[in-house]
């Protein structure tokens, strides 16, 4: 029995909900290799924002996809049979701890578990590039950066939107000081792919923009991270 490809893409920020980088767009498009790709948009942590719904459908109209989104700060019932009909879910940003606190609430983490084992592509920016992790850096909890609990789909921690300075330097005392694991810092114009939980590749829609593992020792290009560790 062949074991299914199991795929999540992280974008640390940017995209069709910034209506910017085509390029980051068509990275998580070009994962699924079939024609009319069905894909889904949860907008849960902007709460449901109507402009970012609008911008889904303006910016990716282009593409050969069956679009379709799910509100679920106001329903949930349904969202079961939505997305496990579905090819690639998309997470946008937001309030990651909102975001968390009420799927957790309404017992959806399995729903997004049981996709992911289907070989359903999980993917999302910012809050939704993040949410899949054993830890977030986050700064949905008040002032500051704070760890937030994440699913636990991939090891280790996660952090957007690394090209902004304070928060890299943030993300890397907190793996100093063990408050958090060693993980994935992740800029604004970047997204990771990850393959069965490991990661895979970077792409960059803008140069020096890139994505970066950090240890209690190190920062260093996570493309190096990954020909150093896995190939």
């Amino acid at each position: 029995m062949k074991r299914v490809e199991k795929k999540i893409i992280s974008i640390g920020g940017g995209g069709f909900t910034h209506q910017s980088d085509k390029i980051l767009d068509e990275f998580v498009i070009n994962q699924k290799i079939k024609r009319n790709i069905k894909f889904g948009f949860l907008p849960t942590a902007s709460k449901d924002n109507p402009n970012k719904i609008k911008s889904f459908y303006k910016e990716l109209k282009k593409y050969d996809l069956e679009l379709s989104h799910f509100e679920l700060c106001s329903e949930v019932e349904g969202f079961s049979d939505w997305i496990k009909d579905k090819d690639i879910v998309y997470v946008g940003g937001g309030d990651t701890y909102f975001m968390l606190n009420l799927w957790q609430r309404h017992k959806l983490y399995k729903n997004f578990k049981d996709a992911y084992n289907a070989g359903i592509i999980l993917s999302g920016v910012s809050a939704g590039a993040v949410c899949w992790f054993e830890w977030i850096l986050t700064d949905s909890l008040g002032s500051g950066y704070k760890p937030l609990k994440g699913m636990n789909f991939i090891s280790g921690s996660c952090t957007p939107h690394a090209s902004k300075k304070n928060r890299l330097t943030e993300f890397e005392l907190n793996i100093k000081n063990k408050k958090i694991p060693s993980g994935i810092a992740i800029d604004d114009e970047a997204a990771v792919l990850f393959i069965n939980g490991k990661p895979n590749s970077v792409c960059s829609s803008k140069k020096n923009r890139s994505a970066y593992f950090i240890n209690k020792n190190n920062r260093i290009l996570l493309n190096d991270h990954i020909k150093k560790t896995y190939e």
